[in-house]
Parts: structure tokens; C-alpha cells; sequence
């Protein structure tokens, strides 16, 4: 059973132009404006709909903002309450998502030397929003932490998501070590962007749209969805 995202979609005004939404967004970053940056992606939700907002604003905002703390002009404090507001903002719509509609879950993990989970937070919202039943373990998982809870709940499938490329092998033994437990898996993030990253890999490369990502997963554990 499919349930509705937040947001009315609409064909005017900035509606169908994300980029600006975006950056309104990192413009209330570097005001340190952080109530402007939630306000930001609440208008954002209401002109369109969650999915594009999360494809459209919040993850390209958050990628720039990345590449200002890069660069050295904004400091890792300045780059965490970024984070901090946005997962804030996240976790506002955690009370609208609806129960799932029944069977079997999906596990999200970050790869064992990954601290990056806002994206994999915002894929367990959407996933959630379709009735999806998920289990978000988030930052940093280990090989064995992972096999615990897939002995504990039984999911239907693994996302293993890694953003930097110095820990992509560690991410991929997650994928391997989860190959053996689980009927289908998945993976993305930057440490698997190119096709040669992603050879030898376990599992099914699910892009760098969330809205895609999750559709492909429920298309994949419930094909009569």
C-alpha cells in the first residue's frame, strides 16, 4: 500500500526550480540562520513533496556546505550544526510517517568507517512514508553489529551506504559478510560512484537519488506494492 508524502506539489513558481530552494538554503547556512534553513526546507516540502526535497534541496545544500568545510572556508563546528539542524528537521516528519504494512524490514547501516548517515536517514523517511518497516542502525556499524541485527529482525533486504572513498573496502566487506544473510542488497554513496568502484561489489548499486533508491528497493522486496 502506497501513503502520501508531505507536500501538495504544484507547477508554479519555485516549485519546479529546487536548485533555488537550495540555495536559499545554504544562503541561511552561511548567515548562521539555521531557523531560515528549516523554514527553508518546509517550504520546499509544501511547494513539491518530501522525495523532491530531500533530491532537490536538502542533499545538494548539505553537499555544498561539505565542500565549504573542504575548502577550509567553514569550520567542522560550523558544518555539524548544519547537520544537526537538518536531521532535526528530518526527524519533525519521524510522527507522520504511518505503520508499516507488514512483513518483513529493511535494515540501514552506514559502512564500518562511515560517520555520514543524514542520506541514509532521509532513505529510511521515504521508505517509511510507503509503509516500509525499517530498521536504521546509522553511523559507523561494524561487520559483526550488522549480522546481530539481521539475526534479530530478519529483513527483507541490507542498505550499506559509504560516502568517502578511503572507506569503501571496509564497506565492502559489510556487503559481503551481509551477502550470506539476507535475500537481496543494495548500496550506495560517493565511495561507489564510478563503475570501477562498484566492481566486485555485492548487491545492487541504487544510484544517487533517493527517490529512485527507494523505489527500486520497494519494487524489489514487495513487487505487488
Amino acid at each position: 500500500m502506497s501513503h502520501p508524502q508531505p507536500g501538495r506539489g504544484s507547477s508554479a513558481g519555485l516549485a519546479d526550480q529546487p536548485a533555488e530552494f537550495a540555495a536559499r538554503f545554504l544562503s541561511a547556512f552561511l548567515r548562521d540562520d539555521p531557523a531560515a534553513m528549516r523554514l527553508t526546507l518546509q517550504q520546499a516540502t509544501e511547494a513539491c513533496d518530501l522525495g523532491e526535497c530531500l533530491d532537490g534541496v536538502l542533499l545538494p545544500g548539505m553537499r555544498a556546505i561539505g565542500a565549504l568545510w573542504q575548502s577550509g572556508h567553514c569550520s567542522i563546528e560550523k558544518e555539524r550544526l548544519a547537520t544537526e539542524c537538518a536531521r532535526g528537521w528530518l526527524q519533525s516528519h519521524e510522527v507522520l510517517v504511518p505503520e508499516p504494512d507488514g512483513g518483513s524490514p529493511v535494515v540501514l547501516a552506514c559502512g564500518p568507517t562511515d560517520e555520514h548517515s543524514l542520506g541514509l536517514e532521509a532513505l529510511g523517511i521515504l521508505l517509511r512514508y510507503q509503509g516500509q518497516d525499517c530498521r536504521l542502525l546509522g553511523a559507523r556499524v561494524s561487520s559483526r553489529t550488522l549480522v546481530t541485527a539481521i539475526r534479530a529482525s530478519l529483513p527483507a533486504a541490507v542498505v550499506i551506504v559509504s560516502h568517502l572513498r578511503v572507506n569503501r573496502d571496509r564497506a565492502a566487506e559489510s556487503l559481503w559478510t551481509a551477502q550470506e544473510w539476507v535475500p537481496d542488497l543494495f548500496y550506495a554513496g560517493n565511495a561507489f560512484a564510478t563503475p570501477e568502484l562498484r566492481r566486485d561489489v555485492p548487491g545492487t548499486y541504487l544510484g544517487t537519488r533517493l527517490q529512485a533508491a527507494a523505489s527500486l528497493i520497494l519494487a524489489t522486496v514487495d513487487p505487488g506494492r
